[in-house]
């Protein structure tokens, strides 16, 4: 694990798919996942209301050896709370050129800000 890895996730919730994440007004959230884009699967993610929380940024992390094919990496979606309210964060993984089949994974996010 890098140094840039570990700040990523300095001072922010992770985010549950299992349950309501209540999360006050000021509070960072990261959602982390392992994707294989050299099998042509990636997370593409939506937000219901990006009026209370919006994407701050998104981090790759590869630690595989090089030319490893099939190999995975972490990835780090940071979000922030912008007011008072609710808002889910839909995950799907899938092809790109695949959106009209059902995902292969999906994970839905439910955000209170309080």
């Amino acid at each position: 694990m890098t140094y840039e890895y570990q700040s990523s996730k300095l001072n922010a919730i992770v985010l549950s798919p299992k349950f309501i994440n209540i999360v006050s007004l000021n509070q960072q959230m990261i959602v982390e996942l392992d994707e294989s884009p050299s099998t042509g699967y990636c997370w593409y993610f939506s937000v219901s209301n990006p009026s209370v929380i919006d994407l701050e940024y998104k981090r790759i992390f590869n630690f595989n050896k090089p030319n490893i094919i099939g190999g995975s990496q972490q990835i780090i979606w940071r979000f922030k709370c912008l007011k008072l309210g609710e808002s889910k964060i839909h995950f799907s993984y899938y092809k790109s050129w695949n959106r009209d089949h059902p995902p292969l994974d999906e994970y839905i996010y439910i955000i209170k800000v309080e």
